[in-house]
């Protein structure tokens, strides 16, 4: 007999508590799903706005034991990233097509061509 009674005051306890379920969730100042992660960090995303895909020509050479390009027009040199792409170069003129990550002064290698 109470068992009868139990259910319908339970139903009726669960029907009225789902408005407060929702007002309380429009009060939440969180957002409903948590932002995407961004995948570089705030440092990173300067850098990566101002690298643009460029051409550097020069000559490769050895500096502290690492390829570096040397620009003759600047009269800088760049290290490269792609030290084995550049090993093969040892020596010669070249044109470079990467990124250069001005924070180290180093070109993100894509591609090394011998210069015409």
């Amino acid at each position: 007999m109470q068992r009868t009674r139990v259910f319908p005051i339970a139903s009726f306890l669960l029907i009225s508590a789902l408005p407060l379920v929702g007002f309380i969730r429009a009060q939440d100042p969180r957002p409903a799903y948590p932002p995407p992660q961004q995948q570089s960090q705030p440092g990173q995303q300067a850098a990566d706005a101002q690298a643009e895909l460029r051409m550097f020509s020069g000559k490769i050479a050895k500096a502290g034991g690492k390829y570096v390009l040397q620009d003759p027009a600047s009269n800088k040199a760049f290290s490269l990233d792609d030290q084995k792409a550049a090993k093969k170069y040892d020596g010669k003129t070249v044109v470079v097509t990467g990124r250069l990550d001005t924070s180290n002064n180093t070109i993100h290698v894509q591609k090394i061509d011998a210069a015409a």
